[in-house]
């Protein structure tokens, strides 16, 4: 995943560029034309306090980053969620390319609040669980003179939780 942020960074939002998910279920890249549209919601989980200091947890796919956050991000650390309203994260939520176009929206948002509230901020730690091609849009949708650098995490199993792998936007 971070190495799809890293290439949605490059790719940029200037260009128009279609993303499309593999469905588990149906083995197909097509996207549903019937359904209900996600709804996202961001909050803060937790104040800090440093406002130079901040973390985003993309709940989508899983609800794994919130628990398994490494030791460094603590109690100085806003934290932040962006995750579904009304369902339970899922590895198969993205089915529509209205909920891709939600998360877009949904994520703008959260990265202008931030950014409002922590305008000093130089770097965003971001721990994910989503889709691929979420994972693009969020390197997609950064804005080099505006918004801080992506410090991207993965979640490996083997080392125990989350583990630093990219910076993104610096």
């Amino acid at each position: 995943m971070p190495l799809l942020i890293f290439l949605g960074s490059q790719l940029s939002n200037k260009i128009s560029t279609d993303l499309y998910q593999r469905h588990q279920d149906t083995e197909s890249w097509t996207w549903r034309e019937s359904g209900l549209p996600v709804k996202y919601k961001f909050c803060k989980i937790r104040g800090g306090s440093d406002s130079g200091r901040a973390a985003l947890l993309l709940c989508l796919s899983g609800s794994g980053p919130r628990e398994n956050l490494p030791p460094h991000i603590d109690s100085t650390y806003f934290v932040y969620e962006l995750t579904l309203d009304g369902s339970t994260p899922s590895p198969t939520f993205l089915s529509l390319r209205e909920d891709l176009e939600n998360f877009r929206i949904a994520y703008q948002g959260a990265l202008a609040v931030i950014a409002k509230l922590h305008g000093s901020l130089k770097q965003l730690e971001l721990f994910q669980a989503v889709p691929a091609p979420v994972a693009v849009l969020c390197g997609r949708e950064i804005l080099p003179k505006i918004h801080p650098a992506l410090r991207v995490y993965d979640y490996d199993k083997s080392k125990g939780g989350f583990a630093y792998q990219m910076t993104v936007n610096a």
